[in-house]
């Protein structure tokens, strides 16, 4: 009836696995993505050169200017976040960078500004702030540096 071909079946879902952990995978980047789990609760200054799934207590500013920052449901980020863009499932306190792109999903909460080149809040999601969006942001680390500054970190 639905003309399955030998060999043409989609893998089993992995054990225990929901719909959410699909966006995990999604980076559309062949390389690994760094998961913070949520069992941690992490303080000091986040930065790195790949992509990085935050799903856990973090309270500091996160530098990812040219990958993708990802915080999960369990994610509750107080800090000021720069990445080449942004997928909020979680909460985040505090001003977000993202070169590219932001994505507040449903669930989501936001305190602080956004500064993007696009942006996408979901219905459900929570938003306080000021968004600032112009399609030719280009956001660097010289102004990342500022932002620690203000935020007081050296």
């Amino acid at each position: 009836m639905w003309h399955n071909v030998p060999g043409n079946t989609p893998a089993p879902p992995k054990a225990g696995a929901l719909p959410y952990d699909n966006f995990r995978q999604d980076s559309g980047l062949a390389h690994e993505t760094t998961n913070l789990g949520p069992g941690l609760t992490l303080k000091g200054e986040l930065t790195g050169q790949e992509d990085i799934f935050i799903d856990c207590s973090f309270d500091g500013p996160v530098n990812f200017e040219g990958n993708r920052v990802t915080m999960g449901r369990s994610a509750s980020v107080s800090g000021d976040v720069m990445a080449r863009e942004a997928v909020l499932h979680g909460k985040l306190t505090g001003d977000l960078h993202a070169r590219d792109r932001i994505e507040i999903k449903k669930g989501g909460s936001f305190s602080g500004d956004l500064f993007t080149g696009r942006i996408s809040v979901e219905e459900g999601a929570y938003f306080k702030g000021h968004i600032e969006v112009d399609p030719k942001n280009k956001v660097g680390v010289a102004d990342f540096g500022k932002v620690l500054e203000t935020a007081g970190v050296k």
